[in-house]
């Protein structure tokens, strides 16, 4: 073997042994050169190799960083829903977890170790600076120009070129998939969704009279566009609902030809396709995937693509600010939000523009990536220690949160109310679904750090799920 390939073999073999874990920075060429006296060309082939096979990845002045995930954990098997229209009920856990505050947080004690100094800043100076009017009237149905001016460069980021008046300010991401709904359905109709999916999106579904085909999906690619051709070929489908960019509960991040495979098939029918983006900003990696809606426009803008997405998962839960690209549905859209919400808060509004402007964002996004990167890393190595007895677990490269596959025996639904008891709160997998399904999976998030509390908590669960 070369040099290059025995470096790279040990590099290798470190990263896959878990001694270097996702997220860790390598040393530096030059350290490398002087450590292991090899020449510079040496350990950049290295490199270069190991980051071609995805193992590593180059941080413009940063350096070399693993970019692979390990985990002793299989990945589950794609999803195998009945294809079928049916109206939802959901279960009155859901309504329990959001109580305790708990969406994403299995030990919720409200205590986090730090807080977004910046952003507190600029909403105060936006209170401190409001005028009279502001205070007395209402904002345009629109939202804020000012903020819509931002975001258009939020968007840019994704691959959509976009101008301001595209955009219509909402109340958060939920608001924005109720107003698509709103907007291109009708009482009865079929919305075709990803299986498991977004609990949010089947409460909207369930609340606005529609029935739901739930689609095969992948926990790695996310909905299958095979499955999804099958079901418009079954069933009179109305619109479809999907979350491309790391999909809560499993993670999976769409391949871009599945992204522009499933564009086609909307395209082909006329159908609508509602894209819930708002986990797209928070990718392990340097570029942010792109959105379906991009790849509208490349090929000639249809409209058919409505882009919810909003700050409340990237940068706080309680700005409640979210935005929509309705496409050819804006004049209905921008109607449907006077009835459901009148206007947004301007005071909000300028402060998020305020925050954006100054380059906060993006400098708090580098953070919170790398933040999510590592939580993600720890909670796949608790998962592994403390659950032997699982048959599968996402990798999301992204996002807050992952899917855990139990044997078929285990009820996480009575594993909840044994955990409720202990203060501590899971999400059993049966809220994903309108179908008797993933009783056996669990959705467990990443987004605040693994505290002992936290740790204790999983342990516990582990504990109880060993003692059935």
């Amino acid at each position: 073997m070369f040099l290059y390939q025995v470096l790279e073999q040990q590099i290798r073999e470190q990263i896959e042994s878990g001694q270097l874990a996702f997220g860790s920075r390598l040393p530096s060429v030059r350290a490398l050169c002087q450590e292991q006296d090899l020449s510079k060309a040496t350990v950049l082939n290295a490199y270069a190799r190991l980051e071609a096979a995805g193992l590593i990845e180059a941080r413009p002045k940063s350096g070399y960083f693993v970019s692979y995930t390990t985990s002793r954990l299989e990945l589950p098997a794609e999803s195998k829903p009945d294809m079928a229209p049916a109206f939802i009920s959901l279960d009155q856990v859901l309504l329990d977890i959001m109580e305790q505050s708990a969406a994403f947080d299995i030990r919720p004690d409200g205590k986090w170790d730090e807080y977004n100094e910046p952003l507190r800043r600029c909403l105060a100076r936006a209170a401190r600076s409001q005028k009279a009017p502001e205070q007395q009237y209402y904002d345009e149905p629109a939202g804020l120009s000012g903020l819509r001016q931002q975001l258009v460069r939020r968007c840019a980021d994704a691959g959509s070129m976009v101008q301001a008046d595209d955009i219509v300010i909402s109340g958060g991401c939920q608001h924005s998939l109720m107003l698509a709904l709103m907007a291109t359905t009708s009482p009865g109709d079929t919305v075709a969704v990803e299986s498991p999916g977004f609990y949010g999106s089947l409460q909207l579904i369930e609340a606005l009279g529609l029935k739901a085909v739930e689609v095969p999906s992948s926990p790695a690619t996310g909905v299958s566009p095979d499955a999804l051709e099958l079901a418009m070929q079954h069933w009179p489908i109305k619109a479809v609902l999907l979350s491309p960019n790391f999909a809560t509960p499993t993670g999976a991040c769409m391949p871009d030809s599945h992204k522009q495979r499933v564009l086609s098939l909307i395209r082909s029918k006329e159908i609508a396709l509602i894209e819930d983006d708002i986990y797209g900003d928070l990718t392990f990696g340097l570029q942010r995937p792109r959105s379906i809606h991009s790849y509208d426009q490349e090929m000639g803008s249809s409209g058919l693509v409505l882009l919810c997405s909003s700050f409340s998962k990237s940068l706080s839960r309680d700005l409640r600010l979210g935005w929509i690209l309705p496409g050819r549905y804006k004049d209905k859209v921008k109607r449907l939000k006077l009835v459901t919400q009148l206007a947004s808060s301007q005071l909000t509004q300028q402060g998020v523009r305020m925050f954006l402007e100054s380059g906060s964002y993006d400098r708090f996004l580098r953070k919170r990536r790398q933040q999510l990167a590592e939580q993600c890393q720890q909670l796949q190595d608790l998962l592994a220690r403390l659950f032997p007895q699982a048959t599968g677990c996402s990798k999301p490269l992204g996002g807050i949160a992952l899917w855990l596959e139990l044997p078929e025996h285990v009820d996480t639904l009575a594993l909840y109310n044994q955990a409720r008891k202990r203060g501590i709160i899971i999400t059993p997998g049966s809220l994903f679904t309108s179908q008797q399904r993933y009783q056996n999976c669990l959705r467990i998030g990443f987004a605040q750090p693994w505290s002992p509390a936290r740790i204790a908590a999983l342990e516990e669960v582990a504990q109880l799920l060993a003692s059935e």
